[in-house]
This record gives C-alpha cells, sequence and structure tokens, in this order.
C-alpha cells in the first residue's frame, strides 16, 4: 500500500517536470529549425513541404522557458495565403528578459480540442544570453 502510493507520487512527479508537451514521434514531420539573432527579436525559419502548408489553416509557435511543462505563445502563422511551391515560413518574434537561459521551441499545428496530439512541425532547443552593451533594446 505504501510503496504503492509512493509510486504514484512519483510518477506524479515526473509529469509535472516534464520540458514541454508529450511529442507523438508519428507526428514529428520536421525535428530542428534554423535560428538567426536579428537584434532585439529571434528570426526563425522553417522549411515545410507546401504540400503540408496547404492542408494546415496555423501554426502556432509555443516557448517553453527552462523545465517549465507550459508553454508561452510567442507567435502564430497563417498559412492560408501560402503560395504554390512555398516551403519556407519565417517567424520573428521579440525576445526579452523573461526568456533568459534555456528553452524548448516547438512548433504545432494549431490545436482545438478535438486534436489529442497535434501535429509537430519543429522543436529546438533555444538558450538566450544577454544582450550586448551596444544593443538596446525596448519591450
Amino acid at each position: 500500500m505504501f510503496m504503492s502510493t509512493l509510486l504514484s507520487l512519483a510518477m506524479v512527479g515526473v509529469s509535472f517536470s516534464a520540458p514541454f508537451p508529450y511529442i507523438c514521434k508519428p507526428n514529428v514531420e520536421i525535428e530542428g529549425t534554423r535560428v538567426t539573432n536579428a537584434g532585439c527579436s529571434i528570426k526563425l525559419e522553417l522549411a515545410i513541404s507546401s504540400g503540408i502548408l496547404s492542408t494546415v489553416s496555423s501554426l502556432d509557435v509555443k516557448l517553453y522557458k527552462g523545465n517549465s511543462p507550459r508553454g508561452i505563445l510567442v507567435h502564430q502563422v497563417q498559412t492560408k495565403g501560402t503560395q504554390a511551391g512555398q516551403g519556407n515560413v519565417e517567424i520573428l518574434f521579440p525576445v526579452g528578459s523573461e526568456y533568459l537561459g534555456n528553452n524548448t521551441l516547438i512548433v504545432t499545428e494549431t490545436s482545438r480540442k478535438q486534436t489529442q496530439c497535434p501535429r509537430v512541425y519543429g522543436t529546438h532547443g533555444l538558450r538566450v544570453l544577454p544582450a550586448s552593451g551596444d544593443v538596446m533594446c525596448i519591450f
């Protein structure tokens, strides 16, 4: 009895400390993205096939701070205007002091209540360092 209670408490602790939501491996389309620093913002470029983009209405970009199980929606991309043959999606969002340290970016299709495991289009580890002295960012 004592061991089963202890085991269930340990399982709850493990689920709360997950760095980001469970990713269904069959749902992962692309792992890794290209990120460049654009001054006070991060510019993220995704290469996704135009066939996939035509089936998705929008993409969510969420940032998971450290080991937090809750992500912050930093950008939403509307893919309705994507032209045939276009395979790159650019995402630009400001980076403030609240993102300092190690983070994880996850790009998924915009989830709906009936979607149990949304399709993942990119995961990327992101480390945000303080701005250098000669760069002034206003947030």
